[in-house]
């Protein structure tokens, strides 16, 4: 392919680009040939140098498509070593039990076409096998202001078969706020500013689900960059595409099962038993998702709902083949009387009749003093739980 040839390509993705920031729907490249091809022919050469100059540093290097493919592939090696690594200096079953790891559900605002991703929802929660579930997050984000608006009818039709978070709905959308709340649940922390302009902001490994070839993966990280990116936008691409660690809750799993050597026990290995089928079962939701989906009745599409299970089924798989004790509420949802279910959010959570006559009722609505307490309507439910089972 010649150099002139591969400039004006690069020219046609340039403007291509201009039309999709500005919210317009973007043409396909061959009418944009057709289009641009009297501009390109009447520009001077010195209008067409950067052109020519990206157009030889490309030739340096694979298409963007395929890069980003082996980068992905890349990434989900690393993954794989780390984990790995991080399961070798585990050095006892007390150890592992206690060890915290983080599981993460983005809902996307997705157009598959142009491979666009950015949150919708984002939901995550830290957990442990002794102790089960000790802190989550969860946020839905708006885009109706941003959004590219050629995107809508993609946009919308991937909403309506996965989540329901319409792209043209409000919702949540001062970013800045959303991702520095979101990043201090990551840390348990403060965030320190100098992280952010130095670099050196280092953020655990986040666990989803991989279907086939790290495609959900792909998607978490995609968007969560998309994300971090339009709150810092001076930001290079290096730097905020090495923020957050993604890695696969599937491969947590098989460590966690190889650490414990449950995967050479006989009776762990047999049909419908495979990682895949362990993270997937019962997947439900019902009193478990966010009142968004609580409310129209698809709790199963909530990335909340989905995080909670993951943990739940890892912690009931383990507990099948060991002496893990599952507690209700912890580990697992508690039924309630409705037949809805229940699980407590926060570990600081008081779980006995005493601990909840020292507080008011109304004043577990105060953040202050219950930070990252779950809502209020949960809350309902932890109590009535609570007084009437324990």
């Amino acid at each position: 392919m010649s150099t002139k040839k591969n400039a004006f390509s690069i020219f046609l993705a340039d403007y291509r680009n201009e039309e999709i920031n500005k919210g317009n729907k973007p043409s396909s490249f061959q009418q944009l040939s057709i289009k641009l091809a009297p501009i390109w022919n009447s520009m001077t050469d010195e209008e067409k140098n950067k052109y020519k100059v990206l157009a030889a540093k490309n030739k340096e290097k694979p298409l963007a498509k395929i890069s980003d493919q082996q980068k992905n592939s890349c990434d989900f090696l690393s993954m794989q070593k780390y984990l790995t690594k991080m399961f070798e200096f585990i050095l006892n079953d007390k150890e592992l039990l206690e060890k915290k790891f983080i599981l993460l559900h983005i809902n996307c605002h997705t157009h598959n076409g142009e491979q666009y991703y950015f949150p919708a929802e984002i939901a995550a929660l830290e957990f442990n096998l002794i102790n089960g579930v000790s802190r989550t997050y969860h946020k839905i984000i708006g885009i109706s202001k941003i959004y590219p608006r050629g995107f809508a009818g993609g946009m919308r039709e991937y909403s309506d078969l996965f989540h329901q978070i319409c792209c043209w709905h409000e919702h949540d959308d001062d970013y800045q706020d959303i991702l520095l709340e979101f990043l201090t649940f990551l840390k348990d922390g403060s965030i320190n500013q100098a992280d952010f302009q130095e670099g050196t902001l280092d953020l655990p490994y986040l666990f989803t689900a991989e279907t086939e070839i790290g495609m959900d993966i792909m998607k978490a990280k995609s968007s969560l960059e998309r994300f971090y990116s339009t709150v810092f936008p001076k930001d290079g691409a290096e730097h905020y595409k090495s923020v957050f660690k993604i890695g696969s809750i599937n491969q947590l799993l098989l460590e966690i099962k190889k650490k414990m050597k449950l995967n050479l026990d006989p009776q762990n290995i047999r049909p419908g038993m495979s990682v895949h089928d362990i993270l997937e079962s019962d997947m439900f939701g019902h009193g478990l998702g966010c009142m968004y989906h609580e409310m129209r009745d698809i709790a199963f599409k909530c990335s909340k709902a989905r995080v909670i299970q993951w943990m739940s089924n890892i912690c009931k798989h383990i507990s099948t083949y060991t002496s893990l004790q599952i507690v209700p509420g912890r580990h697992i949802a508690a039924q309630l009387k409705d037949g809805s279910r229940m699980i407590i959010e926060n570990s600081n959570l008081p779980l006995t009749k005493q601990d909840l006559k020292l507080i008011d009722i109304n004043t577990f609505k105060n953040d202050s003093i219950l930070p990252n307490c779950i809502e209020s309507s949960i809350l309902t439910r932890t109590q009535q739980f609570i007084l009437t089972h324990l």
